[in-house]
């Protein structure tokens, strides 16, 4: 085999790692995990192309969104799995604990992409239900 077909072959090998790499760093590769605890004020299914889960818990406290202004402190997610999704839908407006995943990047299959919160975060399990609120609205 000549020099210049040995090169392009480990040339073309490279790029192949490399590239996989980077997509899995950046689509798959869990960047961190853990709980957030709130009152879930809002549970959809929207989409145009794919349709996904979407859902928005108000944690406690508040949070400053600029110099001037004061926002409350939301956490927007995504849910792949749909018998979860059911059980999130009949728990709007009460407070839960649940387990979410963040990767870097979103994929437009796995949820939205908010502009407020850095990755895309993926809700995958739900931990607890508060029942000590009889209304179920509030902290």
């Amino acid at each position: 085999m000549k020099t210049s077909v040995k090169v392009s072959i480990i040339v073309g090998l490279l790029f192949f790692l490399i590239s996989g790499g980077l997509i899995y760093y950046n689509y798959y590769f869990v960047y961190s995990e853990g709980t957030r605890v709130g009152v879930l004020i809002k549970f959809s299914n929207k989409g145009t192309i794919y349709k996904t889960y979407e859902g928005e818990v108000i944690q406690p406290g508040i949070r400053a969104a600029n110099s001037i202004q004061m926002k409350s402190n939301t956490f927007k997610f995504s849910v792949t799995d749909e018998e979860l999704a059911e059980k999130l839908m009949a728990l709007q407006g009460q407070e839960i604990e649940i387990h979410y995943k963040q990767f870097h990047k979103n994929l437009p299959w796995r949820g939205e992409t908010y502009e407020d919160q850095e990755g895309q975060y993926i809700v995958d399990e739900l931990i607890r239900i508060k029942n000590d609120n009889p209304n179920a609205y509030g902290l």
